[in-house]
Order: structure tokens, then C-alpha cells, then sequence
């Protein structure tokens, strides 16, 4: 497990779907190395272990706060509402002339 964890470290998280469940997991093993490290009286600055879990845990955050899969559906979906409006009117100018055009030939 210590090995997997600098391998990620050294290449970097990869963002999955599932970094919330990892943040959550990550946090739990934060706080049982803490706990170990206070129960045996030893100096969490220079821990290793829990460096490199805060790494872990900031790269996490990272991917979570750059996640942007919602904003492109928000995109599209203000530039299809957009279009349709205009398109709407556009559509009531020309039915307005039509009309227009027609009660004049009477």
C-alpha cells in the first residue's frame, strides 16, 4: 500500500468519477495515522506517511475542484435557450408582416 501511494504521488492522481468516495477514504486514514502518531507520542510534522496521504488528499481535491462535466451541459444548454428565443422571435416579426401584408391587399 505505502509503495502504491508513491507511485501516485510520482505520477499524479488520475480524476475518476470516483474522487469524492476516495476523499472520504483518504480522510479516514488521515485521521487513524493521527491517532496512531498521539497515542505513540510521536511528531506528526515529519511523518512520512501522512505527508504523503496530504498530497494524496490535495491532488483529490484538485481533480474535485476542477471538474467542470456539469458546466458544459449548462453551456449548451443557454446557447440552444438563447437560439430558440431569438428563432421565436424572428418568428413573430415575420407572422406580424404576413399579417400586415395581407390586411393591406384588402
Amino acid at each position: 500500500m505505502i509503495n502504491l501511494g508513491k507511485i501516485f504521488l510520482q505520477l499524479g492522481f488520475v480524476c475518476t468519477g470516483k474522487d469524492n468516495e476516495n476523499l472520504e477514504t483518504l480522510q479516514k486514514q488521515i485521521q487513524e495515522r493521527i491517532n496512531f502518531l498521539n497515542e505513540h507520542n510521536m511528531n506528526s510534522y515529519n511523518d512520512l506517511k501522512l505527508l504523503e496521504y496530504y498530497e494524496l488528499y490535495n491532488q483529490i481535491q484538485q481533480c474535485i475542484f476542477q471538474d467542470h462535466t456539469d458546466q458544459y451541459l449548462l453551456i449548451a444548454g443557454i446557447i440552444i435557450g438563447i437560439s430558440l428565443f431569438v428563432y421565436f422571435r424572428w418568428w413573430m416579426i415575420k407572422k406580424g408582416e404576413s399579417k400586415k401584408k395581407l390586411n393591406f391587399k384588402e
